[in-house]
């Protein structure tokens, strides 16, 4: 991605902040950028430089001063010899490309598992990604005479997402037709059954106060595998929430024990997709040492607590 040209797009629409404009590339699913704060700001000195864009200081009162950059006629100029110039072939670099161009060192159940996990993430990644197109600055400046674009730049992006999912799940029937080995076992078996998306958990989605939160509760343990994270955040998307309450008593024996690393690689995958989760605690259960210790260390930040009163932990999801 040309960031200097992205800029100038953007400011050829309105005149804007460094902060308002790394926003906007963060959250459009098209924009995929991976830089940092001084990386936009050196790029704005270039701009500057070139005589492509201007900057005004605005001082409020009480308030950090704020830069105003605005787009020059010769920033214009620049934009529109980009836009006509040639453009890079697609970019085709994915990762599972080249762990499957080395996979017949894997044993069958561990290529289920690695197509399993990819599956997951692309699901996501496609529910995401829609949800953000919805949301996306384009989707509120663009007129109504050009609004097609943004409808053809979806259907591009959405379609990718399904071809992925239908060639995952080509690839996965041929493993499944691969000779058995010593490894393969119930495990395997229930990762081909979770890729069917469908999660056991029973809960319900609430609302209050205009936000939303998912109360998750079962008669069966709650979260014994990673994929249950992938479950989680797939209804938190399709619930439009970002918040979760677990009930304490029902959580799996490998969660609360810390013994598989269920709970930390859960609780990063949450946290990844701003997905605030709350314990709450009832019958007086008592949790091991360990898991108090995560739970304290997790109380710092803002995406994990434990509760006993369940009034305080909807007000924390909701704040």
């Amino acid at each position: 991605m040309s960031l200097n040209h992205v800029i100038l797009g953007l400011l050829n629409q309105e005149s804007m902040t460094g902060y308002e404009i790394k926003k906007i590339i963060q959250n459009t699913p098209f924009m995929h950028w991976s830089g940092n704060n001084n990386q936009i700001y050196k790029a704005f000195v270039e701009l500057l430089d070139k005589g492509f864009v201007t900057k005004e200081v605005q001082h409020h009162e009480g308030s950090p001063s704020k830069n105003i950059y605005t787009i020059t006629n010769s920033g214009i100029n620049e934009l529109k010899d980009w836009l006509i110039s040639d453009t890079e072939e697609p970019a085709f670099k994915k990762q599972i490309l080249i762990k499957l161009a080395f996979a017949c060192q894997l044993k069958r159940s561990a290529l289920e598992k690695m197509l399993a996990s990819y599956l997951d993430t692309v699901k996501m990644q496609a529910i995401l990604a829609e949800k953000e197109l919805d949301k996306c600055y384009f989707a509120e400046k663009e007129p109504s005479n050009k609004a097609k674009f943004l409808s053809l730049i979806r259907e591009n992006i959405l379609s990718f997402y399904s071809y992925e999912l239908e060639w995952i799940r080509k690839v996965q029937d041929y493993i499944s037709e691969l000779p058995d080995d010593e490894s393969i076992s119930t495990e395997s078996k229930v990762l081909k059954e979770n890729n069917e998306v469908k999660s056991d958990m029973n809960y319900k989605v609430i609302e209050n106060q205009g936000k939303k939160y998912i109360h998750f509760t079962s008669k069966d343990p709650l979260i014994q595998s990673e994929h249950d994270a992938y479950n989680i955040i797939t209804l938190c998307f399709e619930n439009d929430a970002n918040a979760v309450l677990l009930e304490g008593n029902s959580l799996s024996d490998d969660f609360v024990n810390l013994k598989t690393g269920i709970a930390g690689t859960v609780l990063q995958k949450l946290g990844n997709y701003n997905v605030k989760a709350a314990v709450i605690l009832k019958d007086n259960h008592n949790f091991t040492p360990r898991f108090k210790e995560m739970a304290l260390e997790h109380s710092k930040g803002n995406s994990f607590r434990v509760f006993t009163n369940m009034n305080e932990a909807v007000s924390w999801l909701l704040a």
